[in-house]
């Protein structure tokens, strides 16, 4: 048996206090955001070590959200904070790559930005959201065509050629359907009480998506580098 596994009411909990502070701020906690992402890879973890290795990046984007934050803790007090910071510094293309290019120096020479990397995240959020709706409404459909249908929809268009191969192989390693609901929400539970559960996820899950969108869209950011 899994010793970490995965923890939906956690989830449900950090994404519940992220809405939350959302309400009353307008801007969401970096904390509770990289916390609900690092516990849903778990899920990843106990499918198939493919799909543990294609969402590896997921958990580095949450150290990513959480050292941005950091940085500029005393100026920002959300994730919305910090990427209008990294706006007026001219920085918020930077991805650890581009860096030189972009300030035409070593300043920020390793800087990844939490603007760049919050769209990112958007994206997988969209996978999810897709993948465990397919999961839900589609009840006799295969885990790997649930996965695979997410995939192209919302990541596939962004991944080079490499990437595109290696992650549709990846989607195919999903186990079957039983064992995919028994990591969501544990042994000995019923059919009814995981779709309940996956329904809820979905439900948490949404406002936090459509806001991060809107609030891209309203900005020009959704086209990043």
């Amino acid at each position: 048996m899994d010793q970490d596994p995965y923890s939906n009411e956690k989830v449900l909990l950090w994404l519940n206090q992220a809405q939350e502070i959302f309400t009353s701020t307008q801007d969401y906690p970096a904390e509770q955001i990289a916390a609900f992402l690092v516990e849903f890879c778990k899920i990843f973890k106990a499918m198939a070590k493919l799909l543990e290795f294609a969402f590896s990046d997921v958990i580095e984007k949450a150290q990513v959200i959480r050292d941005r934050y950091n940085e500029y803790k005393e100026h920002a007090k959300g994730i919305f904070a910090v990427i209008q910071i990294e706006i007026k510094q001219g920085i918020i293309e930077l991805n650890g790559e581009n860096n030189k290019k972009i300030m035409g120096n070593k300043s920020y020479a390793n800087y990844q930005s939490m603007g760049r990397t919050i769209l990112r995240i958007m994206r997988f959020l969209n996978y999810l959201k897709i993948m465990f709706s397919e999961i839900d409404l589609n009840r006799t459909a295969k885990i790997s065509d649930c996965c695979s249908k997410a995939y192209m929809e919302a990541l596939y268009p962004y991944h080079t050629f490499m990437v595109q191969t290696a992650a549709k192989a990846a989607m195919m390693a999903c186990p079957n359907r039983v064992r995919v609901l028994e990591i969501f929400v544990g042994p000995n539970k019923t059919d009814d009480f995981a779709y309940q559960q996956i329904k809820a996820f979905i439900a948490v899950l949404e406002p936090v998506r459509l806001n991060l969108w809107d609030y891209y869209g309203r900005h020009k950011l959704s086209n990043l580098p």
